[in-house]
């Protein structure tokens, strides 16, 4: 029976999806860069791993178009631990103050995996009270970072082609 069964399916399978084509990668379109002052990690030994802490001191965003946008507050920053495996999990937040708009903030929070240092890729959600940047609550954002030294860059990519 289970034989049977499998042997419908198959023949069925090619023709249910023939109208979806086949899979292709997203386009990447660049939405934004940082580079963020960082002070050196604190590294917390426990039954996981290596918990990984450090703060953000200072830094600044620019927008696609080339343009800093906003300015890094100081505060709590990268989170996260390196499995016993080798692997960074990224938990960080961030706050934001746009230039040039009043008691407008950027909250950002990346989730990602990667190398300590280098965190290969990364998801990052985006709110923000500001009605010129309101788009960036409503697209989905990657990227990538490394940390050469006692900062961080970033490049972070969206599949919503910017205006």
């Amino acid at each position: 029976m289970r034989f049977a069964t499998l042997l419908v399916l198959s023949s069925i399978a090619p023709s249910a999806f023939a109208g979806f084509g086949s899979p292709h990668a997203p386009h990447s379109y660049f939405v934004m860069s940082a580079v963020v002052d960082i002070t050196s990690p604190v590294q917390i030994p426990n039954p996981l791993g290596i918990r990984v802490s450090n703060t953000w001191t200072g830094g600044n965003f620019t927008a696609y178009k080339g343009n800093v946008f906003a300015t890094v507050l100081r505060g709590a920053g990268e989170n996260g631990f390196v499995d016993s495996a080798g692997f960074f999990h990224l938990d960080a937040r961030m706050t934001l103050k746009l230039i040039n708009e009043n008691n407008t903030y950027v909250y950002l929070q990346f989730s990602g995996i990667g190398q300590f240092g280098a965190v290969d890729n990364f998801y990052l959600r985006v709110e923000t009270n500001s009605t010129k940047y309101n788009f960036l609550n409503q697209i989905f954002i990657w990227g990538n970072a490394t940390i050469p030294g006692a900062y961080l860059l970033g490049d972070m990519f969206s599949t919503t082609k910017l205006a």
